[in-house]
């Protein structure tokens, strides 16, 4: 039983298959999120012969899926 989302701790992790949240360290200019703020991942699987687990990315600050986070911003992934 998950419980109450509004109130579920969070957990780091090192595996990118495992995470769900994404937490922005530090943003390079352009890339439209906040540094600080906390993100929910989000997977396309449209390409699963490239991406088996999904490819990740973000709605950003502009409400548009932002692919390029994880490439260009130091982050920390949460489960």
């Amino acid at each position: 039983m998950r419980g109450n989302e509004d109130h579920r701790t969070l957990y780091r992790t090192l595996h990118e298959e495992e995470a769900e949240y994404v937490q922005i360290l530090s943003a390079v200019r352009g890339c439209r999120v906040t540094a600080g703020k906390m993100y929910q991942l989000h997977r396309n699987y449209n390409n699963p012969h490239i991406f088996e687990q999904g490819e990740m990315y973000v709605v950003d600050d502009d409400s548009k899926d932002n692919y390029a986070v994880l490439m260009l911003c130091a982050t920390l992934l949460y489960r």
